[in-house]
């Protein structure tokens, strides 16, 4: 019975907690005890019916008894024991009763011979007992070869804190829980210990039998005959793909069900792995539970995306349970509620739908997801801000131009391969067109809301009952609101419509001129007749009434005219250029030739729209919202140089400065309002542009509103900015301190204005210390940039001119705690990488890059970390 393996090499120890009469015991007075774990629990642990007392707890406990006996073997702690002179484990008070009875463990003496008692309470453990008994590390530090298995009653609670305490505190080498030998009170709480509070500590969690009898040095046929294994993972080519650490995870998601039938969802190019699984608890069928595993950082991503909407979304997105890791993977499974029949993702019903029936059922789900992903995210949590759409969508950085160049030319490799005759397109002048267009920085108001950030329709589930649910929030954010709808409809454009070939391309490039020529398209059979096929070609019909419902609901919910168009269209050239890469030859996507050339017809055509749009031939117009409106002026306009008989521009100061104007200071942070009482005439006179009455004028040209606006000098007000970075710990790598108010997006580099009077130097230590709390004493200051920078401020008579600093620290040298002031409510180290500098707005980028520039020159940040980085910001 007590048979054992491998003992000589090996200390194991077996805590049990918990085995009391008033936890463990179907007998009514113990029935309502809060310790009770209920009747399913005891029997899943102690056998029901006739082979009470022989289930997995007693058997298991009466095995190691006997090993303990027969051998220097296992040693096995009991807490909370009593044992009665008759020879009965007996019940002092509720809390005080051990195992039941004799039929558990055997015989008595096996108990008195094999089990060391410690004496504990209901709300006490006995941790400097514990630790006595199990040991410790020798005096080199090294622990024998020492296993232990706690097992027993509350296992959120009690079990969880015995196995964190030798885990962590005594620093056991290996603690293991088998999932077969402890339970507790309440069902959830005991699944969120046993796949995600326990494996966090660092414990093991054993999910066979067998195998935690191999854990305790026993022979593991003594309990084969009780069957208590993993859930089994259907069907064999799905098992087998599971490898290591992701099949483990699958066993602790599915730990409670016997067998589980994994069914691949469609998905995207993240490397994750989403499974439909289908489970059975004996030959009971279980609801469906969707399977997510990706790598943790993904994971916690989308977990917090998760979070941001789930208020808005209820029962259309699924409920998560507790994240599983192990290794480098995270796993979730995913509850849908209320489905009805067999579910597929939305791409799965696109691809699939071969004729009208098809057809229809795609069009009536897919307008049922729009409405409910429009009323209850998009509209629910829209307001308007002010959006630069080329760098709200990543196109500003230099790699984005690096990489349609390479893409491009191997695609027109492929297309050259064919001999085919289908059009090819200029790809220097796209690439110089592209360039032109992502540089302007630009901006309109326009909606902003909470996006899913990555919206495809793989991330879409129906079911029979046409019931919707959304998954995957990994990108979930404050985005503008074009953003998610472009997606929608790039993917149905070039991602899933797989049915073309190169004979196609043709008609796909005359559909796509279309669709970029109307922001609405009309219903099919108002097509023009080069067109005619689109309502006879189902192929072409899907793209067609799927864009045609997507952008109905987006620009729905638009509360601009058509200026707005430019931001969808800018959305949808950042797409387009993604798909190019989504090469199935290289390996990269699902893409084949027809896809991706359709795509590359859609980057020329937008790109070459957009540089002709009127957006593109207007300088700004943003401003303060205490701003009259600009008065729109074109670039050829602009210039001083040249006359402009009808340029009439509002005139604007701002009450604030007129009030401080008033204010007698030798550092005066505004000027008077007549330019003939301004102190500092050497601004006013190396000023290159004056008016008649000898204000000078903004260096960049008109800007359509006259006077100072909310900038207090009249001519230059020069900006220090401080660019302040420390070495990280990480070899190479660098941090950067910025801030941000409470309800931005945007991270901030510590600035504010030199005021009249004041050196430069005394200002960046002045603003420094104002937002940050520290002053920085003394480190030596460097200048990495000084020009003139735009602001959206400026006017025809006042201007900004910055001075940025960069104050670079070594990592002891460098503060870790900060008193946010001026305009920060946070501030904080971050990464120095591509990430955190595309979130900082186009001007201050440009001091990070000078400041990126001037530590590789130093030699403080590598070459290559440097270009990267400056390659994919901008």
């Amino acid at each position: 019975m007590g048979s054992l393996i491998g003992l000589s090499s090996m200390r194991v120890i077996v805590i049990g907690d918990g085995l009391t009469r008033d936890a463990l015991s179907l007998e009514y007075p113990f029935r309502t005890s809060r310790s009770n774990v209920g009747r399913r629990e005891i029997e899943r642990l102690m056998g029901a019916g006739k082979q009470y007392g022989n289930g997995p707890l007693p058997s298991f406990v009466r095995s190691i008894l006997i090993a303990a006996a027969e051998t220097d073997g296992p040693r096995f702690l009991l807490l909370d024991q009593e044992v009665e002179d008759d020879g009965v484990i007996g019940v002092d008070d509720e809390h005080s009763a051990t195992l039941v009875g004799s039929a558990v463990v055997g015989p008595i003496e096996e108990i008195a011979e094999g089990a060391i008692r410690i004496p504990s309470s209901p709300d006490v453990l006995p941790w400097s007992e514990l630790g006595r008994h199990v040991g410790a590390a020798d005096s080199a530090g090294e622990w024998p070869d020492t296993r232990v298995l706690v097992l027993g009653c509350n296992t959120e609670g009690r079990i969880l804190a015995i196995a964190s305490f030798l885990k962590s505190v005594l620093g056991c080498p290996r603690v293991a829980v088998s999932s077969h030998l402890v339970a507790s009170v309440t069902q959830e709480a005991h699944y969120a210990a046993l796949r995600h509070n326990l494996p966090g500590a660092g414990i093991e969690v054993l999910l066979d039998l067998d195998e935690t009898a191999e854990f305790a040095g026993l022979d593991p046929s003594i309990l084969r005959d009780l069957d208590r294994r993993p859930c089994a993972i259907e069907p064999a080519e799905a098992r087998e793909a599971l490898e290591g650490g992701r099949r483990r995870i699958v066993e602790l998601l599915c730990m409670h069900w016997t067998a589980a039938d994994l069914r691949p969802l469609a998905g995207g190019f993240s490397g994750s792995l989403l499974f439909l699984a289908e489970g059975w608890k004996g030959e009971a069928r279980t609801e469906p539970m969707v399977l997510k595993i990706d790598d943790f950082s993904a994971m916690r991503r989308e977990l917090t995306g998760y979070h941001q909407v789930k208020d808005f979304f209820g029962k259309h997105v699924p409920t998560f349970g507790y994240p599983v890791t192990v290794e480098d993977w995270t796993g979730v499974g995913m509850d849908l509620a209320a489905m009805e029949g067999r579910p597929q993702t939305l791409q799965d019903t696109f691809e699939e739908a071969d004729g009208e029936d098809g057809l229809a059922l795609f069009l009536r789900r897919l307008s049922k997801a729009l409405t409910l992903v429009s009323t209850k995210l998009y509209g629910n949590t829209s307001y308007s801000s002010w959006v630069v759409p080329y760098r709200a969508f990543g196109l500003h950085a230099e790699q984005q131009a690096v990489w349609f160049r390479e893409n491009a030319d191997v695609i027109l490799s492929y297309l050259e391969d064919t001999q085919s005759e289908a059009p090819r397109v200029n790809v220097p002048q796209i690439e110089k067109l592209l360039r032109l267009v992502a540089s302007n920085e630009d901006g309109i108001d326009s909606e902003v809301c909470l996006t899913h950030g990555d919206l495809n329709l793989a991330n879409i589930i129906c079911d029979d009952g046409d019931n919707i649910w959304f998954i995957d929030w990994t990108h979930s954010d404050l985005a503008p609101l074009e953003l998610d709808f472009a997606k929608l409809e790039n993917d149905a454009k070039f991602v899933m419509s797989k049915d073309f070939d190169v004979d196609d391309l043709d008609r796909l490039k005359r559909l796509e001129e279309f669709f970029l020529s109307h922001r609405l398209p009309p219903p099919s059979e108002n097509l023009p007749d080069d067109l005619k096929f689109v309502k006879w070609d189902l192929r072409y019909r899907k793209i067609y009434e799927a864009i045609g419902r997507i952008r109905a609901a987006c620009f729905d919910l638009k509360t601009e005219g058509e200026e707005d168009w430019v931001v969808y269209r800018a959305a949808l050239l950042r797409y387009a250029l993604h798909t190019l890469s989504f090469d199935k030859r290289r390996e990269r996507g699902e893409c084949e030739l027809a896809q991706l050339m359709h795509a590359l017809y859609s980057v020329e055509g937008l790109v070459f729209d957009l540089i002709a749009d009127d957006f593109h031939l207007k300088i700004r117009a943003e401003r303060p919202k205490s701003y009259p409106p600009r008065l729109r002026v074109s670039i050829d306009e602009a210039p001083w140089v040249l006359d402009c008989p009808g340029y009439d521009p509002p005139y604007h100061v701002d009450e604030a400065v007129l009030g401080a104007a008033e204010t007698v200071s030798s550092y005066a942070w505004a000027d008077p309002e007549q330019i003939e009482f301004v102190q500092d005439e050497d601004r006013i006179r190396d000023t290159r542009f004056k008016d008649d009455s000898g204000r000078p004028l903004n260096p960049r040209g008109r800007t359509g509103i006259a006077g100072r606006g909310k900038l207090g000098l009249w001519g230059r007000n020069l900006s220090v900015a401080a660019v302040i970075t420390r070495e990280s710990g990480a070899a190479g790598q660098v941090e950067i301190l910025l801030g941000r108010t409470a309800d931005e997006v945007d991270l901030l580099v510590p600035k504010g204005f030199v005021r009249s009077g004041e050196a430069s130097g005394e200002a960046l230590n002045r603003v420094v210390a104002a937002e940050t709390g520290w002053k920085p004493g003394e480190v030596d200051p460097v200048i990495v940039f000084e020009d003139f920078t735009y602001d959206r401020r400026q006017t025809d008579h006042a201007w900004v001119e910055s001075r940025a600093y960069m104050l670079h620290l070594d990592a002891s040298g460098a503060p870790i705690s900060f008193e946010p002031g001026g305009d920060f409510d946070e501030i904080q180290w971050w990464p120095l990488d591509a990430d955190t500098v595309n979130r900082v707005p186009s001007g201050q980028a440009l001091f990070i890059r000078s400041t990126v520039e001037a530590l590789v020159e130093s030699g403080r940040l590598g070459a290559g970390v440097g270009e990267d980085l400056l390659a994919r910001t901008g």
